[in-house]
């Protein structure tokens, strides 16, 4: 072989060779960056969507509070729409919570925890006030709670 192509290759190799190496070695950074985005987005969605059913259960115990206290506050259909949403809502915060260990940190998932004994507690009660009143309390003190746990596990301000 010819002294100037062994002085070519001696120069072309090691460039291909490194840009062999650095392909590779983004198009993997690339990859892993999709993951933990795509990740964060599935974290997201189920934050968002376990927020949004503690909302929509608080506005139920909110709005039956109202409706015991005053009888006209609440028309029956207000009343039956009320009732399909705590049901709807109920069952998404079920799944959600079995969701929960999977896709989002323990420290949701104790909050969750927490929020379901309390509701329990509250549920015990004889009195009707005390018990819409405990839900009350619980799925707000959950909803706060979590909200900044959301905050604190997605790393946004």
């Amino acid at each position: 072989m010819p002294d100037w192509a062994i002085e070519a290759l001696k120069t072309i190799v090691p460039s291909v060779v490194v840009a062999i190496f650095t392909s590779i070695l983004t198009v993997r950074l690339a990859i892993r960056r999709f993951h933990e985005e795509k990740w964060w987005e599935k974290k997201q969605e189920a934050y968002s969507s376990l927020l949004e059913a503690l909302h929509h259960l608080k506005n139920y115990a909110a709005e039956y509070y109202e409706g015991q206290l005053d009888p006209n506050h609440l028309t029956d259909e207000k009343r039956d729409e009320l009732t399909k949403d705590w049901k709807r809502f109920s069952r998404d915060l079920a799944k959600l919570r079995d969701l929960a260990s999977f896709q989002l940190s323990i420290e949701a998932g104790t909050i969750l925890d927490e929020y379901e004994k309390k509701k329990i507690e509250a549920q015990k009660s004889d009195n009707i006030f005390e018990w819409i009143d405990g839900d009350l309390a619980a799925v707000s003190e959950c909803l706060e709670k979590l909200k900044k746990e959301a905050k604190r596990d997605l790393k946004v301000k």
